[in-house]
């Protein structure tokens, strides 16, 4: 199947990567080019529904139920001016200007839609990335990841799987053991939103206790954080330590065996279940495009997120190795960075196609914000101040900026309107409906 009915003289603009930044994207320019019948925007995207990565801590802890938070690319692109096209891209005809989807088939095995190809005037890559486990033994056969909705769901059926068996145990002793790997904001608030979800679930009839509760969180950095200010790591680490959480720094990880987290310095750390969170990288498949790449595998980009091999080809968030304006500073992979340049790439590519100059793209850093459970945070918000100093919060009001990100999120998706309307619909839900997903 070949998908190119597009009206001659449209353009023909095809994202691929439906996550914070290229749903973002396919919004912004459905709604200013799709609609107008200026362009034809196109979204590619392996999953049919999409959920906002920084939350997948709380879908793994039944806090975040994906049923009711995800959105659905068919129902979000009729209302927004683009088009979905449903599967996983794994080819790239730069002479033709298709990329390729492989076939999608349902639990069953049953196909749901065929290969096809589709055709591109300008085509974003914006695919995020992947777990990177740098290489270490045992870590695919034994660790779980919290890189996608499916992972993070995994998780939540083995956390509440092994806490009834702990819960139900005849032995005092005990204890249900769960190690963390990486100390960045995924990490610890997995760590914070665990030891939460243990005690509201206690509080609504489980049987395993706090006490029972071991959580380890393991970094080979000095500090958890070390990418945070130095006043942000210490007051994390202070909040994990009064949970009972242990946490290990300068711990470098050797083996990851199916009961054990075995350290450099030849410490065991016995473990029912262990989370990998240790950093991200780009997909392999990447480096088969064609595409110039870096040695972790991102597509190198222009200061205007061009692809320096083929100048209708685009790349962003994860994916892509920027850098902040002409010759700055790489840009990490946040979701931070990606919203910023769906926003900027959208304008741009709008004054792209009119014939105006485009200037390269800035990054303006806002701070930096991480959830230590239900009731706290911590963070600094350079946006008050300026990027060269930082305002630093902690506590609830913290709690309540960074629960602010999320609807500033719902807001680029769905306009102030509809999110204002989700989030009187989540407090509904809230107070008819138990506050984990305990099933």
């Amino acid at each position: 199947m070949n998908n190119n009915n597009t009206p001659a003289g449209v353009h023909q603009i095809v994202i691929v990567g439906g996550g914070a930044g290229g749903l973002e994207l396919a919004a912004r320019l459905g709604h200013n080019l799709g609609r107008t019948g200026q362009a034809r925007v196109i979204l590619v995207d392996g999953s049919p529904t999409h959920i906002w990565k920084p939350l997948l801590h709380e879908v793994a802890t039944g806090a975040l139920n994906t049923g009711e938070d995800e959105v659905n690319y068919f129902a979000h692109a009729h209302r927004h001016g683009y088009e979905f096209e449903f599967g996983f891209m794994n080819g790239l005809d730069r002479e033709a200007r298709t990329i390729s989807l492989n076939a999608v088939f349902d639990e069953d095995g049953a196909e749901l839609c065929g290969p096809r190809s589709i055709h591109y005037d300008t085509l974003v890559l914006a695919v995020g990335a992947v777990c990177n486990d740098f290489g270490t033994p045992g870590v695919q056969e034994n660790a779980m990841q919290l890189n996608t909705p499916i992972e993070a769901d995994r998780l939540r059926k083995r956390l509440l799987a092994q806490s009834f068996i702990v819960g139900t145990t005849n032995d005092p002793l005990r204890e249900l053991r769960i190690s963390i790997i990486g100390a960045g904001p995924t990490g610890v608030e997995l760590a914070a939103e665990i030891h939460h979800a243990i005690t509201e679930a206690h509080n609504y009839g489980s049987r395993l206790s706090p006490d029972q509760l071991r959580i380890s969180v393991i970094e080979a950095a000095p500090r958890i954080l070390s990418g945070a200010p130095e006043s942000l790591s210490i007051y994390a680490t202070e909040e994990l330590k009064a949970r009972n959480i242990a946490v290990l720094t300068s711990s470098k990880v050797q083996e990851v065996q199916p009961t054990q987290v075995v350290l450099a310095d030849g410490r065991n750390i016995e473990s029912d279940i262990i989370v990998w969170a240790a950093g991200v990288k780009a997909a392999a498949w990447l480096s088969t495009l064609g595409l110039q790449t870096n040695r972790n595998g991102q597509i190198e980009v222009t200061s205007v997120l061009q692809t320096v091999t083929d100048k209708h080809i685009f790349a962003m968030g994860d994916c892509a190795f920027a850098t902040d304006g002409e010759g700055g500073p790489p840009l990490a992979a946040t979701a931070q960075v990606a919203h910023q340049q769906a926003r900027w790439l959208a304008e741009m590519l709008e004054k792209y196609f009119a014939g105006r100059e485009v200037a390269p793209f800035r990054f303006k850093p806002q701070g930096i914000m991480v959830s230590l459970g239900k009731h706290t945070a911590v963070g600094s918000l350079a946006a008050v101040v300026g990027p060269k100093r930082d305002y630093y919060v902690e506590g609830m009001s913290a709690k309540l900026i960074y629960s602010s990100l999320y609807r500033m999120h719902q807001a680029a998706l769905h306009g102030w309107v509809m999110a204002g309307l989700l989030y009187v619909g989540d407090k509904l839900r809230r107070i008819a409906q138990p506050p984990l997903k305990l099933h």
